[in-house]
């Protein structure tokens, strides 16, 4: 777990005794933006959806969180409430450290604060990358960057292009994207029409990367 690295055993066994797990059901709400900050989470195992939710219901996720993230650093770290919601997407076992604790063994150890300050550090890098593509680009042209990173880390090259599965239905890739909907499923339509992919139910192929590429370059 990248924030407990470098602690002595000695060190790790003072917080093992503070840290209890708990068990989140696919689904289930970790926490709420808004709420009090109590405890610093760390996935242990599973996956959590990290989400802004506006008035109108509409979600901008921020992020996925995977075996050895920490959750809710900020929060923990001021004393405050949390920025955002987290959402278990899968059976998900959490360790919970309370935030007193958290706070008490940061001052003990500042090895440990400034690995906090880099988790911070490259959370406030992704969300200024966000804000710049939700302010700077259109709905097409956030999905094909999309769908050529996930081509790029986990698409199978094959004589007809490269084809990957897309695990998010329409409506998730709307909050991942920051749009709706609608404008998701007429966009991957329009890209499958204009032969830039081929779609066979949730089976994406991109015949040609670069060609795909270049399209973001017309469409900005």
């Amino acid at each position: 777990m990248p924030l407990f690295t470098d602690l002595s055993d000695a060190e790790l066994a003072l917080i093992a005794e503070n840290v209890s797990r708990a068990y989140f059901e696919n689904g289930a709400l970790i926490f709420a933006e808004g709420d009090v900050c109590r405890e610093l989470f760390v996935v242990e195992e599973g996956t959590v959806k990290v989400f802004k939710s506006a008035s109108n219901g509409r979600q901008q996720l921020l992020g996925i969180e995977r075996k050895g993230s920490s959750l809710a650093e900020v929060a923990a770290f001021d004393g405050g409430r949390y920025p955002v919601s987290a959402e278990a997407t899968s059976s998900t076992t959490l360790l919970r450290l309370s935030a007193d604790s958290f706070r008490k063994t940061c001052l003990k150890n500042p090895e440990m604060a400034l690995k906090v300050f880099k988790v911070l550090a490259h959370r406030l890098r992704h969300l200024v990358g966000l804000v710049e593509e939700l302010s700077f680009s259109t709905v097409r042209v956030r999905l094909i960057a999309y769908l050529l990173r996930l081509a790029e880390e986990n698409g199978q090259r094959t004589p007809q292009g490269i084809h990957f599965q897309l695990n998010e239905n329409n409506e998730e890739l709307a909050v991942r994207l920051g749009t709706v909907r609608e404008l998701i499923s007429r966009n991957l339509g329009r890209l499958h029409g204009d032969r830039l992919i081929e779609m066979n139910k949730r089976t994406v192929n991109i015949p040609n990367l670069d060609i795909l590429r270049d399209e973001i370059g017309r469409s900005l």
